[in-house]
């Protein structure tokens, strides 16, 4: 229908609305329209069917690509019938080649399993030779060949070889290590290890001893067994699994703290005076300072002979560190285990083991990827004794902060928040439990610490505002306490600490959620910080507990607000100048009142805090002025002006202070007294229909008419 009124109304323009000489412009018009439609034609003929035509060449292309296709095939089937052809005939030469590769295969190993066996026997006569002729630089670069090769054979299928090579190397460990540790140990005499670096010494005499023992020292390195790590087949029989993490260390370093052992098993073990479970810190402080004495010996005479190997100068130290580590860590492991039910103990153990821990990485740079001793206290029934003793002693602690009668005393104002005595001394016990177990190394372990805080943190808040009577009469300083708490907790979840915590925390649940699909979880991809469940809970008791503020305000201005209520809104006289107007006596009352509480609430809470009550008030006291006054009288025009001017003038001044367009947030109580005032042209928005009915029916003078669009 549309196309047939488009064809009318070109056909109109075309011809127009002259009769004269009709029949011949249609007639000229139509031999128009005709040769349009052959030259049309003529195009799409020419387009698809002429030898130029798109169509044309596209045909052309498929039939040379179809022809191609039909080639390449005869060209594969021709190929595939040589291939088959040549396959048969040279069939039997194939096989007699297979059988030679594989002959020649089984030569060449068996050559190199018997050149390994004659480089193991030819190495081994070396070592021997050179051991007998006191070239023991040779020796020792043997005894690197047969490791070397070790390295290289591990891999092969060979097991038996292998097996071999390692049997002959640990038997020249052996013998290398005896042979070099007995002039070792008397190097160590004449020094009169372990002295102390206030002993007076030849620096001549030092001197030669230091080069001999430096050479010795790098020897001994060189004949370890020839793995990643250095393993002590003498502490293979520790019974616990901890010292699997403290045996990593090089054979001067164990020759080094022989005597350091034996003092401390002589102190600190059986019924000495000095083994008091009670005071680990006399351990501890012991060695602490054989680590402070003898850094600068590790540091001078084996750091070189650790640089000279490939390794840090830093690690002669920290191999020390680890040496003497493992006596404390027997000794921390046998303490702790029996002393489990004694509380006290127990935890001062705890205490000074993670002070301990603290020292060795602050002031001595122990890396954090080297054994620790907090894995004494991770151990399963360990762990669970500290975890529950943290929760108990800070349940405790969480309660004495909270008698302290100084509890909400205010101790910092600032503009973002308000910290209070009970909110420092709650965030204090938070931040040095973080503290301690900070510097455990499996981040499991550090979840399920943060698990115990974010506990602490609802349970403080449920007892802070679970007395009634305690939450009415210091409605303020809770307020003040739990913002406090939610802004610092926010800036915490910031730090590194628990960023990795988060991270973690994410790839947990991804895993869990990978195992098992059928179980929903939430995948904390969108999570800020770990305490958004806390920060989440905290905001919404804030916003609790400042609605009841707001609330206990509004009962204060209702009170004064009794004789406003009943004043004579139907006999006031009309305003007319409103320069002169003045407020009413009885308004008065209730508007000196909540401006004082809204003064009395903004030097209290921090300003975050009272932008978010401001509104709230004004809704509150607009919507009771519009129902308890503006509804529940009558009123004369003179009446209606007052109010509005109150409004107006009274009002939207209060409000003014804390934010540029007032007038948004009572626009409905506008509304009502311009249209109880019958301004002209006024046309309300917010209002409902019944809404403006209701307020004209509270004017006096009938037979005012007000329009409403």
């Amino acid at each position: 229908m549309s196309e047939h009124s488009t064809t009318l109304v070109t056909i109109n323009e075309e011809l127009g609305d002259n009769f004269d000489n009709l029949i011949d412009r249609c007639t000229e018009y139509r031999l128009v329209l005709l040769k349009q439609n052959r030259d049309v034609t003529e195009q799409i003929k020419s387009r698809v069917l002429g030898g130029n035509s798109c169509m044309a060449k596209l045909l052309s292309q498929v039939r040379d690509q179809r022809q191609a296709v039909v080639s390449l095939r005869t060209d594969v089937e021709l190929l595939k019938s040589k291939y088959a052809k040549f396959k048969q005939e040279t069939e039997n030469v194939r096989s007699v080649f297979q059988k030679l590769i594989e002959d020649l295969k089984f030569k060449c190993n068996r050559m190199i399993y018997f050149s390994c066996l004659q480089c193991v026997s030819s190495e081994s006569n070396k070592i021997r030779t050179n051991l007998m002729s006191r070239r023991d630089n040779e020796a020792v670069m043997s005894y690197q060949a047969l490791c070397e090769l070790s390295l290289v054979m591990n891999t092969m299928p060979c097991k038996h070889l292998v097996s071999f090579i390692n049997k002959v190397i640990n038997y020249w460990h052996c013998i290398l290590e005896r042979y070099f540790s007995e002039d070792f140990e008397i190097i160590l005499k004449q020094i009169n290890w372990p002295f102390t670096m206030t002993e007076p010494n030849d620096n001549a005499k030092l001197d030669n001893l230091k080069q001999s023992f430096q050479r010795l020292a790098s020897f001994l390195i060189k004949v370890q067994l020839p793995k990643n790590d250095y393993i002590d087949i003498n502490e293979q029989s520790q019974t616990s699994l901890l010292m699997e993490h403290f045996t990593h260390i090089s054979i001067p370093i164990t020759k080094l703290i022989v005597p350091f052992r034996k003092r401390f098993f002589f102190h600190f073990t059986g019924k000495k005076q000095t083994n008091r479970p009670d005071k680990p810190e006399w351990f501890l402080s012991r060695i602490l300072s054989w680590i402070r004495d003898y850094r600068e010996f590790m540091m001078d005479w084996l750091g070189p002979v650790y640089k000279e190997n490939d390794k840090r100068l830093a690690d002669s130290q920290h191999e020390f560190i680890i040496g003497l580590l493992q006596s404390v860590v027997i000794k921390l492991d046998t303490d702790l285990s029996h002393f489990q039910l004694e509380d006290v103990v127990f935890s001062h153990i705890v205490d000074e083991t993670l002070a301990f821990e603290h020292e060795l990485r602050k002031v001595y740079n122990y890396p954090n990827d080297y054994p620790s001793v907090t894995e004494v206290l991770t151990q399963a029934h360990i762990f669970f004794k500290w975890i529950n003793m943290e929760r108990k002693y800070a349940y405790i602690k969480m309660d004495d902060i909270l008698q302290n009668k100084d509890q909400w005393k205010v101790l910092v104002v600032d503009s973002h928040y308000c910290m209070t005595a009970c909110a420092d001394s709650f965030l204090t016990l938070l931040n040095t439990m973080s503290d301690r177990y900070n510097i455990l190394r499996q981040p499991r372990h550090k979840l399920q610490f943060l698990k115990l805080q974010t506990d602490l943190l609802e349970e403080f808040k449920q007892k802070i505002i679970g007395d009634e009577n305690q939450s009415y009469e210091y409605l303020t300083e809770i307020l003040c306490t739990l913002h406090y708490i939610s802004y610092i907790l926010y800036n915490w979840g910031t730090n590194m600490h628990f960023l990795s915590l988060l991270n973690y925390k994410c790839e947990l649940e991804i895993e869990v959620r990978t195992r098992s699909e059928s179980e929903r979880t939430d995948v904390l991809e969108t999570a800020e910080t770990v305490f958004d469940d806390s920060i989440r809970s905290y905001n919404l008791s804030i916003d609790n507990l400042l609605n009841i503020q707001c609330e206990d305000i509004m009962t204060e201005v209702k009170r004064s607000a009794k004789q406003y209520k009943r004043d004579k809104w139907h006999i006031m006289s009309s305003i007319t100048d409103e320069s002169k107007y003045s407020i009413t006596d009885s308004g008065w009352i209730m508007y000196e009142t909540f401006t004082k509480n809204l003064n009395t609430l903004n030097k209290s809470i921090p300003i975050s805090l009272f932008n978010k009550c401001w509104p709230i008030l004004a809704s509150k006291l607009s919507t009771f002025i519009f129902n308890d006054i503006l509804l529940a009288n009558m009123f004369n025009k003179g009446g209606a002006q007052h109010l509005l001017c109150d409004v107006r003038y009274k009002l939207l001044p209060i409000f003014s202070k804390y934010t540029a367009k007032p007038s948004i947030y009572i626009d409905r109580l506008l509304e009502a007294c311009r249209v109880l005032c019958f301004e002209p042209n006024f046309k309300p928005v917010t209002l409902t229909q019944n809404e403006v009915s209701e307020i004209l029916l509270r004017r006096i003078e009938h037979g005012n008419s007000f329009e409403i669009e």
